[in-house]
């Protein structure tokens, strides 16, 4: 009896051992499925909020009769904050100064070791002449013509003779001012960097405030495409976790930043490329990567105090520089942007009120426009590109250009 009850009571202390863990997963796999539940309700309520927010965007583009479409994107889908993140240094228009002084001058000694090295290099594929090759270049011995030769062409010489008082002046032409692209016309009607194949592919910043590091990026790629024909893909990620400038200030994170504090810091040290550095869209510990043996040689601002530049200077700048990094005031309606020539032309404050760091890649004059490269994804605009009318939103505040050597 004893026997049978001791058995007893340890079957049910077995079972219930058995069937406690099975129920607790029950119960944890119960609540998982609610929390599913739950975001998926959470996700429908955003998107109707998302076509909400569009929808009435719309209405305002018929109402105001704007140029431009917009649609549900992945940028509109976020908050601003999140996907934005420029921020101008207090003091920028002194700094601004002393930067495009000195940007000035280095970008002339760019030029002449330019040039040199592309005298050595023509000078190394010319072929040395053979003997025979100098003898026929010699000048032939001049022969001195008689006096009569002389009379007859001293005549020819009077009756070609002009009047006096009506010589000729001679007509010097304008000097061309040096550039990278020497083809580059600013004074045409429209131009692109992008046609030209010297534009990298579109990246998504996501949910971190580092446009500024994406703009950077951006304009050194393009420089080395148009100085070294070489294209690459380098780390953002870098210059979030790494950047500062000569004077150890943080050129910015997923909070925001300054792309003047990047090309600061990318003329002392080395880009890394992506795949060794990926970009994790957070903030983390800097760390090497794979440098790549390239350095900005030369930066500066298309307005010495990083103002505002002028359609004109902007062509020029763009012409002689390539791309450009720069700045606009982003707003829900261009989150939705998806073609036609943005032209909304929100209220600002100030010409610093800007929130978000974009490239310049070209203008049609046409659409009274400047084409930008954004780092909203492909999904944004037209393939991740746009026109924005001149003086929209403040385009265009702080314009700043590099160049890079190496490689």
């Amino acid at each position: 009896m004893k026997t049978r009850n001791v058995v007893a009571g340890l079957l049910l202390i077995t079972t219930a051992l058995v069937a406690g863990p099975r129920a607790v997963e029950s119960q944890t796999k119960e609540r998982f499925k609610q929390d599913v539940e739950k975001q998926k309700d959470i996700g429908k309520k955003d998107i109707e909020l998302v076509k909400m927010k569009v929808e009435v965007i719309r209405q305002e583009i018929v109402r105001r009769n704007y140029k431009f479409k917009v649609d549900i994107t992945e940028a509109i889908k976020r908050d601003i904050k999140e996907i934005t993140g420029l921020e101008v240094p207090r003091g920028v228009e002194k700094e601004a100064r002393v930067q495009s002084s000195l940007g000035n001058q280095m970008f002339q000694m760019f030029l002449k070791k330019l040039a040199e090295a592309e005298r050595a290099k023509k000078k190394k594929k010319r072929p040395e002449k053979t003997e025979p090759e100098k003898r026929a270049e010699e000048p032939e011995e001049k022969v001195e013509p008689d006096a009569n030769e002389r009379r007859d062409e001293g005549a020819r010489t009077d009756e070609t003779e002009e009047p006096a008082g009506k010589d000729k002046v001679p007509v010097e032409e304008p000097k061309k001012e040096p550039a990278l692209a020497p083809d580059a016309d600013p004074k045409a009607s429209s131009f692109s960097w992008v046609r030209r194949g010297k534009v990298t592919p579109v990246k998504f910043q996501e949910n971190c405030g580092s446009c500024w590091a994406f703009s950077s990026v951006a304009v050194v790629e393009s420089s080395a495409l148009i100085v070294n024909n070489r294209e690459m893909d380098l780390s953002e990620q870098f210059l979030v976790d790494c950047a500062v400038d000569k004077s150890g200030r943080d050129a910015g994170s997923c909070g925001g930043g300054w792309y003047g504090y990047a090309f600061d810091f990318l003329t002392r040290s080395s880009p890394v490329d992506e795949a060794s550095v990926p970009y994790g869209a957070r903030e983390q510990a800097c760390r090497k990567g794979s440098e790549v043996p390239l350095r900005i040689a030369a930066w500066g601002y298309v307005q010495a105090d990083a103002g505002n530049p002028s359609v004109d200077e902007m062509k020029a700048a763009l012409c002689k520089y390539g791309p450009l990094a720069a700045c606009i005031k982003a707003t829900p309606a261009f989150q939705a942007y998806r073609s036609g020539v943005f032209d909304e032309f929100a209220s600002t404050w100030g010409p610093r009120d800007i929130n978000h760091g974009i490239v310049i890649v070209g203008w049609d004059d046409s659409k009274k426009s400047y084409l930008i490269k954004n780092s909203w994804s492909t999904d944004w605009g037209e393939d991740g590109y746009g026109w924005v009318e001149y003086g929209c939103n403040n385009i265009g505040f702080g314009a700043a250009w590099v160049v890079v050597e190496g490689m």
